[in-house]
């Protein structure tokens, strides 16, 4: 397992070697083919949450001031280094000479114009809460600019090297949706909607000798076993995300290609609607929890891969506990709990889930089985991606649902009442609060355990599984990340070997 991301404060750090030496020989050049299971709703990423932009755009097409790297450290990148003396001040020094896909250089007005668009209510950022603690963005010269803080913010960092804080030219911000600019190896050439995205190489790339690959073209196949059948027939090379656990002793047997299996921070998770009857009494609340054998769960949506979860935060995280004994399956416990909450007989709910996601299908047929055990009788409702956005994460209008969370670090959902899952906790939102400012590492581990006590008393959802890492391709691919520390497909040293 990698280790979990750190942040870095108080530091001068100096630039870091960007390129490191593996251990087999690449050639350069070349097209990949990857598949990915669904198609993004668009290419902002300052617009959307989905993963399914991340995949494309995020460290490939558009980049940050500093990058998650593989072993999931915060490093420099478009800031080649940065410094603070009180953690509410840090200033960043750019790389000179690293330009936009239009040619333009990088310039600290840029960085200005991007963090004051997302911290603007108008542009509806969906992250925009993690902005807030920045009081003043001061531009010093054209390759330095200050960041100073309100309070202290102990994500600060990896907020800034998250999907939401790319950097783009100011003149591009209106074309996002459809043409992202910025600084990465690849540029967006070509989409091809229901069909494909196309990358192309920047011959312009910051980072000497990178990228490898001249074209890279994403196929959206949603279906795991038609993913396979393209795999194994040639007509991709890499199913990147969406092929079936199932499949996996089948791949490992094919000598043409090669299972990549490894750990990621997307937690699939069972949201009720905190916010609506029945779901509004922790009671019943933990009766779904209790009803659930999550072990049952596993090996019927996944195979058997992955990890059960009992709380928010996924072991990749240091400050991971174990709780996936602090609410156990018991169906007796269940029964009671919704007779004492005064639903003797059960109760009907609508579980919306995106099949896009073949994991959310899945998993929901496994669960509808075991609740209908204890009364409670589930209806699967399938819905298109953009509904889902749209009725589930934006306007909160359902009972249950199943998605993964990829984003590392975020418990804050559950300390905002607005997010999907209608979570109204005030004791919960002063421990995050008192958390975020909180740098000690010793101090802020017993905050994060009480925080996951807490969620697990009040299951306000219930964490099922952590979706493994699971990437199928052909021998002659190299450079591939085994974990998934941040929900990203960096290609920028993706290879064929020679």
């Amino acid at each position: 397992m990698i280790k979990a991301l750190r942040l870095v404060t108080a530091l001068v750090l100096s630039c870091v070697a960007l390129i490191p030496v593996g251990g087999w020989a690449q050639q350069a050049g070349g097209n990949l083919i990857i598949q990915v299971s669904t198609e993004p709703p668009g290419l902002d990423l300052t617009a959307s949450p989905a993963s399914a932009i991340a995949a494309v755009i995020h460290y490939n097409v558009q980049e940050c001031l500093v990058k998650v790297d593989k072993t999931g450290k915060i490093v420099p990148w478009l800031a080649e280094r940065w410094y603070t003396t009180d953690n509410l001040n840090y200033t960043f020094f750019l790389r000179k000479g690293v330009r936009f896909h239009n040619g333009r250089e990088l310039k600290a007005a840029d960085v200005k114009f991007v963090l004051e668009r997302a911290m603007n209510p108008e542009t509806k950022h969906p992250q925009r809460a993690r902005y807030e603690a920045i009081a003043d963005i001061i531009v010093k010269d054209d390759f330095t600019v200050t960041l100073r803080l309100k309070e202290l913010d102990a994500n600060f960092l990896l907020t800034l090297a998250r999907q939401g804080s790319v950097i783009y030219p100011r003149e591009a911000a209106d074309t996002l949706k459809t043409a992202p600019l910025g600084t990465g190896p690849f540029v967006v050439s070509e989409w091809v909607r229901g069909d494909r995205i196309v990358l192309a190489k920047n011959k312009d790339y910051h980072v000497k000798g990178l990228p490898h690959l001249d074209r890279v073209t994403y196929r959206f196949i949603p279906d795991p076993n038609s993913a396979l059948a393209a795999l194994k027939s040639g007509d991709i090379d890499v199913s990147a995300f969406g092929m079936g656990p199932e499949n996996v002793p089948d791949l490992k047997k094919d000598p043409r290609l090669q299972v990549i299996l490894g750990d990621t921070t997307n937690d699939v998770i069972l949201s009720m609607n905190n916010s609506k009857k029945p779901f509004s009494d922790k009671g019943v609340r933990l009766a779904v929890t209790h009803a659930i054998n999550k072990e049952e769960v596993l090996k019927g949506a996944m195979f058997g891969y992955g990890k059960i979860l009992g709380s928010n935060v996924d072991p990749l995280n240091p400050f991971y506990v174990d709780m996936t004994k602090a609410v156990p399956y018991d169906p007796a416990r269940a029964k009671k709990l919704l007779a004492e909450a005064g639903y003797a007989n059960g109760f009907d709910a609508v579980l919306k889930v995106a099949p896009q996601y073949y994991y959310t299908v899945r998993t929901g047929e496994v669960l509808v089985n075991q609740l209908a055990k204890v009364g409670i009788r589930v209806k699967i409702e399938q819905i298109e991606w953009g509904q889902w956005l749209a009725q589930v994460w934006r306007e909160a209008n359902y009972d249950m649902s199943i998605i993964g969370h990829a984003e590392p670090w975020d418990i804050n959902n559950y300390a905002n009442p607005k997010y999907y899952y209608r979570w109204d906790n005030v004791e919960f939102q002063k421990l995050f609060k008192e958390s975020e400012v909180t740098l000690d590492d010793k101090k802020r581990r017993d905050l994060y355990v009480k925080m996951q006590k807490m969620l697990a008393d009040e299951a306000p959802a219930v964490w099922l599984y952590m979706h493994p890492r699971l990437v199928a391709a052909k021998k002659g691919v190299q450079g591939i990340w085994k974990d998934l520390p941040i929900p990203s497909l960096d290609l920028s040293e993706v290879a064929w070997a020679k």
